[in-house]
């Protein structure tokens, strides 16, 4: 990832990014905003859903939730009113390939956040962790209340049929109960070091003096051994997959394999999703729901993991209207292959891509997190210009091809909640 040396150790990660290896193998990665209000702290663990076995499919997740239990010097009490005290904006979140816990504050507080969540990721106590299971047993239940998300994790496995990105992020009731004390700080030990460990951090911040404390709070974790990937996917026994639920609407999700993070194509890919589903001037929203009043929800988007992707297409509509929405999202698909797509929507396309991606670099927690994504997927640093290069280098021929390797509507996977079982399958497999 490094390009070229710099002082006191560090690197060039490119993108204006700095990155320096600690001797325990944590990297530290910073970017300077000198004209920034804020600060943007994360500490990324190569952690997530994927890497878990199934008996204790959660754990990752519920790890996440037990930071926030306390340390021996801190209770979950005095975690909180320290972040207040010092007006952070803190939380975590859980993916396939990692766990984060992050804060957003005012640079003059940056060493009191990184005390407090270096603590957090070195020594957590695991206290009330019987209750705290069943938190996470009520997010379940919660999340099973929605049908969109459902119809989501579903259609991921299929996508990823036989992978770790296939499995839901959070668990299921049964095996996140299954995690007792001793499992759950093994799993800690295991996972929490060295070289799993990167602390990105992005503002009005001072890269060498981070440096010296990153050095101080987590120098002394073990360096263990960096978690290794590999997508296994293998084809399901079906392409669809329905769920009985009494909705009001009905949910369908439609994808197929996309691609890694770091993909040369990945900004094609973007501008893809764009005309296909990014927008309201896109083909499905025009389509579906502007001409057709099919649905109200209607997209498609791209995700990028390390070795792996996915596009995905979700439409929620009626009982009634569902079966052709999803015969003219069908349409879609195949006119998106025939026929390339114009200089007029090219440009419109590309314009909505820059101002998309580099206004959001205007923020300090966009800035960290980018960083955060980067190091954990393997995907290249740009610059703001290098980024507005490659977009604009993107054709009509590059949107037209990676719409016949990837969208083709008989190769796609479809997963449905509502409450009656339609064939919706048919509309992918006609020619």
């Amino acid at each position: 990832m490094a390009q070229s040396s710099g002082s006191n150790g560090a690197a060039d990660a490119g993108g204006g990014v700095r990155v320096k290896t600690l001797p325990n193998g944590v990297r530290v990665l910073s970017e300077r905003m000198p004209g920034a209000t804020s600060v943007a702290l994360g500490v990324w663990i190569r952690a997530g859903s994927r890497d878990e076995r199934d008996e204790v499919a959660g754990i990752t997740h519920l790890m996440e939730h037990m930071l926030f239990k306390g340390t021996p010097d801190r209770d979950a009490l005095k975690i909180a009113q320290e972040f207040e005290g010092i007006g952070a904006q803190e939380n975590a979140a859980t993916g396939e390939e990692y766990t984060m816990l992050f804060a957003r504050f005012l640079p003059e507080h940056v060493g009191s956040a990184m005390e407090i969540m270096s603590d957090m990721i070195r020594r957590p106590t695991l206290a009330d962790l019987e209750r705290e299971r069943e938190v996470i047993v009520e997010e379940i239940r919660m999340y099973e209340d929605r049908p969109d998300q459902m119809a989501d994790e579903y259609l991921a496995s299929l996508v990823f049929h036989g992978d770790g990105l296939g499995k839901s992020i959070i668990g299921s009731a049964e095996t996140v109960r299954g995690v007792d004390h001793d499992t759950l700080m093994s799993f800690h030990d295991n996972t929490y070091n060295g070289s799993n460990v990167f602390v990105v951090a992005a503002g009005n911040l001072d890269p060498e003096e981070l440096e010296r404390m990153a050095e101080e709070s987590l120098g002394g974790l073990p360096q263990g051994e960096s978690s290794h990937r590999g997508s296994r996917v293998e084809k399901p026994d079906s392409r669809f997959f329905y769920k009985y639920k009494d909705t009001e609407q009905y949910h369908v999700a439609l994808g197929s394999l996309g691609l890694p993070a770091k993909s040369e194509d990945r900004y094609a890919m973007a501008a893809l999703n764009n005309v296909l589903g990014g927008g309201m001037s896109s083909r499905l929203f025009q389509e579906v729901r502007e001409k057709r009043g099919l649905a109200y929800a209607v997209f498609s988007f791209h995700e990028g993991f390390s070795d792996a992707g996915a596009n995905k297409i979700y439409v929620g509509s009626t009982t009634g209207n569902v079966e052709e929405a999803v015969q003219v999202i069908a349409e879609q698909l195949r006119g998106i292959q025939e026929e390339k797509i114009g200089e007029e929507e090219l440009r419109r396309t590309r314009e909505q891509l820059k101002s998309q991606t580099l206004m959001a670099l205007e923020n300090t927690s966009a800035r960290m997190t980018r960083m955060g994504r980067s190091v954990i997927t393997g995907a290249e640093l740009l610059t703001p210009e290098e980024i507005s290069n490659r977009i604009e280098s993107v054709t009509a021929e590059d949107i037209q091809r990676l719409a016949r390797e990837h969208l083709k509507p008989e190769r796609m996977y479809l997963s449905a909640v509502g409450p009656e079982e339609l064939d919706l399958g048919r509309f992918l497999n006609e020619n």
